[in-house]
């Protein structure tokens, strides 16, 4: 506890104590004397004299304690005030901690370093700064001193600080005990050793670094620089030991003398160089140099020499045996390319970037280009502008290492303005470092021109056998000379190419043509005959007149008015001769420019006037043969016709012998086949006399009605006239009539186990209708249903009444007025749409139709019926979905005039 004393305090505690000091020694002197003088005390005068001398020997000594107190007080105070300076001033951390790690007192130093004030270190402990990797070892080591089990101990430990930076601090940690020896607090004092640590990385970073290269590095230091046998060597990384092919282990020879190790490297230059070094304090190139501690073939290194500290010397060497190797390959490999370069007859280019980086002699010599200005263009820059791009494209892909075609052939263009055609085979190379392409150039103009002279004849082979089978496979006159002067224009590249046919009546006219868009077309010209007389005395003779120039011939003024209107510049004509007389003239115009007809052309265009004399004589022995064969075909298609009336007749009476039968067999068989059930089980009741009732003789009767009716009908389909189907109406409610067509199929619903599911309701209103004949409509349906589908069916009987707004969906109402929408739908096999479209129709049952599902009579009867009451009928079915019925019935009768 601080002692805080008031300058007062200390003048009125200093002034008694020098009264007390006075009173001191007064009462020593007077102690003295009254020994001396003891009688004095007896003296009834004097006795105030003894107690006066005690009081003053209580205040002297009281004086002297107080002295006493204030020197020791001052002691105290400067001591404190040297350690507060001393704890203050300290340039490392230290922290007074409790036992439990709180920070109760830290200097300034410890605070810079941690980042906080002294009042925030006062709130938290060492653990909340201390890295955690550290933390268990300091956790640890507190325990243990705070145990007792140790005074102090001192880490290596990181702390982090508050702004997150990492510092390494050496810590070393104190205890101070109360007198007893319980522990009392901690002494922490951290040194900042985070440079150090720091050295000691980059030291270690070095080292491995040393160790690790691949260069080889010595160190050698010179003892005495006036001795140079005093060289030892101090370092040697691995590297060096390698390079130098130096046996023994690396730790052997450290420290050991260069006459001791490399004996015969005193006899060298080399320890004047390195001593030269360590006295100039001069890096010093050494050049290249041999090593070898054994008789093995030297290995050639370069070697560079810098001064260190302590006289020593570094060298720094590098293994470049395989490098020099490599370049004497290499300028044996070079001399041997530029030999082949240099004499060889292709050209050969290296380019890097857009530029060439060289040309070999050939080069100039295909291109007319000088080297410097070869050099000086962009690589692409030879190529025709037709090739430009694509040279470009791939040979700057080639740089970047994409995959491009090797090998393909352009076209140059020369210093002279010439084409010329090369092979170009392009590769990679690698040039300064950098990537570059390289590429070896053929001249194949001759080859080229060759192949050209041989497609032009190949060309002209191909244009004379096409022409040939032109003829061969069409005796059509005019599509042989239209494809004459198409090819001859296509293959002669020319402006316009036409067939002039010479009449013997001595006119002249244009048959054929085959020109360009841009000029003016000669189809249909006619000239009068004296024209066509100019020109039959130019092709008297069957040779071909070719003009290359019209400037350059004397000109009648027929053909000046005819190359004027035409714009001929030059043109070229052959005889088309006909049994000897001239048929007309093929003629070959160019109005673009003057042109220089070669043999060969000439030679062609004969030869074509030869083949269009051949088509048009075929030709003819074409016509004449056509007309031989007109009246043969007049005659067969006479005959044919009649054996065709025939057989339609045939064709006929097998029809209406098939629905016959058809009829008897299947449509008829239905009632006759109720009756006789009702006729069987009347016998069956074994009475000699048999009543039978009301309702089911007239089943019977009805039936019976039904099969002429069904008679009736088919007789009418065969016949051309067609009287409207005798109808009886009445209003019927749909729901009763249903209910007794029901009644009628009881017994073959039963046997064929179908169920009939009647959705119709009774509130339907009543329709006006013929109930016999709807009846049978719906009979006619449920058989079907039962008889073209597998037992156990179930069938669905539905009507709905429909009105005009709700009419969306059915198109059925043509008349703008209510009607019912009746259905009869079945779960069974379902029918093909080709089935759907005739089923309503009378077929006759054939091979290719006898197993469509279908009753051909029984529906076609139904439609009849539905028909005349104003009504449609439809089928939707899908092939395994079942089949869905529907007719229509107005609910008010139509006339029957109406559809």
């Amino acid at each position: 506890m601080k002692l805080r004393l008031t300058a007062q305090y200390w003048l009125t505690l200093g002034a008694i104590a020098g009264v007390c000091g006075g009173s001191a020694i007064i009462f020593s002197a007077a102690t003295a004397y009254l020994i001396t003088h003891s009688h004095l005390t007896h003296s009834p005068d004097d006795r105030w004299l003894l107690p006066t001398l005690l009081l003053a020997l209580v205040l002297g000594s009281l004086a002297v304690a107080a002295w006493l107190l204030h020197m020791f007080i001052l002691k105290c105070k400067l001591d404190e005030e040297k350690f507060r300076h001393i704890f203050a001033g300290a340039a490392i951390g230290i922290g007074l901690d409790s036992l439990d790690g709180t920070i109760v007192e830290s200097n300034p130093a410890l605070q810079t370093m941690l980042g906080y004030t002294r009042e925030e270190l006062t709130q938290i402990k060492f653990a909340e700064f201390t890295h955690p990797d550290d933390l268990a070892v300091d956790n640890e080591l507190f325990s243990e001193m705070i145990a007792g089990n140790r005074d102090s101990y001192q880490i290596d430990k990181r702390h982090i600080r508050k702004d997150g930076e990492l510092r390494w601090v050496r810590l070393t940690n104190s205890l101070v005990r109360h007198s007893n020896g319980d522990p009392k607090y901690t002494i922490a004092v951290a040194e900042d050793i985070t440079q150090l640590k720091q050295a000691q990385e980059s030291v270690t970073l070095y080292r491995d670094i040393v160790q690790r290269m691949q260069l080889g590095i010595l160190v050698w230091q010179l003892q005495d620089l006036d001795n140079l046998t005093s060289f030892r060597l101090i370092e040697c990384n691995p590297a060096a030991c390698e390079i130098l092919q130096v046996t023994a282990e690396r730790q052997a020879f450290i420290g050991q003398n260069m006459a001791t190790i490399f004996p015969e490297l005193l006899e060298t230059a080399f320890p004047n160089l390195y001593a030269e070094v360590i006295r100039s304090g001069q890096v010093r190139d050494l050049g290249e140099m041999c090593f070898g501690d054994r008789p093995n073939p030297a290995r050639i290194c370069t070697s560079k020499a810098f001064p260190l500290p302590n006289q020593c010397v570094g060298l720094i060497f590098e293994d470049i045996t395989e490098r020099k190797q490599a370049e004497a390959a290499l300028q044996q490999s070079e001399a041997r390319f530029r030999v082949v370069a240099e004499t060889t007859s292709c050209a050969f280019l290296i380019y890097q970037g857009n530029h060439l980086r060289y040309v070999n002699p050939a080069t100039e010599q295909i291109t007319g280009y000088s080297y410097e200005e070869l050099l000086q263009m962009p690589f692409w820059e030879l190529a025709h502008p037709d090739y430009r791009d694509l040279v470009r494209q791939r040979g700057l892909a080639r740089q970047r290492g994409e995959s491009v075609p090797r090998r393909y052939e352009i076209k140059i263009v020369t210093k002279n303005g010439e084409e010329r055609w090369v092979d170009v085979t392009g590769g990679t190379a690698c040039l300064n470092g950098q990537p570059a392409a390289l590429a070896t150039a053929y001249d194949i103009t001759e080859r080229k021109q060759a192949e050209a002279q041989l497609q032009l004849a190949a060309n002209r082979d191909r244009l004379m056998a096409e022409i040939a089978l032109r003829i061969r496979s069409s005796l059509n006159l005019e599509e042989i000379l239209q494809t004459t002067v198409a090819e001859v224009r296509q293959f002669l590249k020319s402006d316009r190419v036409f067939v002039a046919y010479l009449d013997p009546e001595g006119g002249c006219r244009t048959i054929a043509e085959s020109v360009d868009p841009q000029w003016k077309s000669m189809l249909g010209w006619e000239v009068d005959s004296r024209s066509a007389t100019i020109i039959r005395e130019l092709f008297t003779s069957d040779a071909v007149l070719a003009v290359h120039d019209i400037c350059e011939i004397a000109q009648t003024p027929f053909l000046q008015e005819h190359y004027q209107r035409c714009q001929v510049k030059a043109g070229m004509g052959v005889p088309i001769l006909l049994n000897g007389d001239l048929f007309g003239v093929l003629i070959v115009n160019q109005c673009s420019a003057p042109r220089r007809w070669q043999p060969f052309e000439v030679k062609l265009l004969k030869r074509l006037g030869t083949q269009v004399e051949i088509a048009i004589q075929q030709g003819q022995l074409y016509q004449q043969l056509r007309a031989m064969a007109t009246n043969l075909e007049c005659q067969v298609e006479e005959r044919t016709l009649e054996l065709q009336q025939r057989m339609q007749e045939l064709q006929s009476l097998n029809q209406v012998k098939d629905v016959l039968l058809h009829a008897v067999t299947h449509d008829l068989r239905t009632p006759v086949q109720g009756m006789l059930m009702v006729l069987n089980h009347l016998r069956d009741k074994g009475d000699e006399m048999v009543s039978v009732p009301r309702s089911m003789l007239d089943r019977m009767i009805e039936s019976s009605d039904r099969q002429l009716t069904l008679l009736s009908s088919l007789m009418e389909n065969h016949t051309d006239t067609k009287p409207p189907l005798p109808c009886s109406y009445q209003p019927v409610y749909l729901h009763h009539l249903v209910e007794n067509a029901l009644a009628a199929l009881a017994c073959k619903l039963t046997k064929n186990r179908s169920t009939v599911i009647n959705q119709i309701s009774p509130a339907l209103p009543p329709v006006t209708v013929d109930p016999i004949k709807l009846q049978q409509v719906f009979e006619q349906l449920l058989l079907n249903a039962m008889q073209h589908n597998p037992p156990g069916r179930t069938v669905i009987l539905n009507a709905i009444e429909i009105k005009p707004a709700e009419d969306s969906h059915h198109h059925c109402n043509r008349h703008n007025a209510p009607f019912l929408y009746c259905t009869v739908e079945d779960d069974g096999e379902g029918l093909r749409p080709e089935q759907c479209d005739r089923l309503f129709q009378l077929y006759v049952r054939g091979l290719d139709n006898r197993h469509l599902t279908g009753i051909g009579l029984g529906l076609h009867r139904c439609q009849q019926i539905i028909s005349a009451h104003g009504g449609k009928i439809g089928v939707h079915s899908q092939p395994g979905c079942g089949s869905r019925f529907w007719f229509t019935l107005p609910l008010s009768r139509l006339p029957l005039d109406q559809p």
